[in-house]
């Protein structure tokens, strides 16, 4: 398969190494899917900068009780998400639309998800487009209100 100069290609994995955070799922779902490459990365400047570069986020979380931060940046930059369906990560990520959802543990299903993603990236574009869509819809302007507002109240105390 060819692709344009400049294209994403592969997966990131942003966080901490953990069981927690789906190490061992990914690390399985790379050994049933040799082909597939997810890179991992510690979150912070590093992450942001492969995120240009990235087709997909990787969130194979086993727990989820608030929406990681990599998720929201993922969808700032455009990228797809390809999480586990727990959790607030299943209330974000709309399996088919912005990204693709699998049980979590399930390193199976994860491969598969990988491979499909790798085999058509044109969908995972459509999908990292719809992303981006739901992040300047949900967080972008919620933000923007947030900052205006903060800026009135101490505009109205000065």
């Amino acid at each position: 398969m060819s692709r344009h100069p400049g294209a994403r290609a592969g997966g990131l994995f942003v966080g901490r190494p953990t069981a927690e955070n789906g190490i061992v799922t990914l690390s399985e779902a790379l050994a049933l899917n040799p082909g597939a490459r997810v890179e991992i990365v510690a979150p912070g400047r590093e992450a942001q900068a492969r995120m240009h570069g990235a087709a997909y986020l990787v969130l194979p979380s086993l727990a989820c009780d608030e929406l990681p931060r990599p998720l929201i940046e993922a969808f700032a930059h455009g990228l797809p998400v390809i999480a586990s369906r727990i959790g607030l990560l299943a209330e974000a990520v709309e399996s088919g639309r912005n990204g693709l959802l699998f049980e979590a543990g399930s390193a199976r299903e994860l491969a598969r998800h990988l491979a499909w993603a790798d085999a058509f990236p044109e969908k995972m574009r459509q999908m990292g487009e719809c992303a981006k869509a739901d992040y300047a819809a949900r967080w972008r302007s919620n933000w923007s209100y947030q900052r205006l507002f903060g800026e009135r109240r101490r505009a109205a105390r000065a």
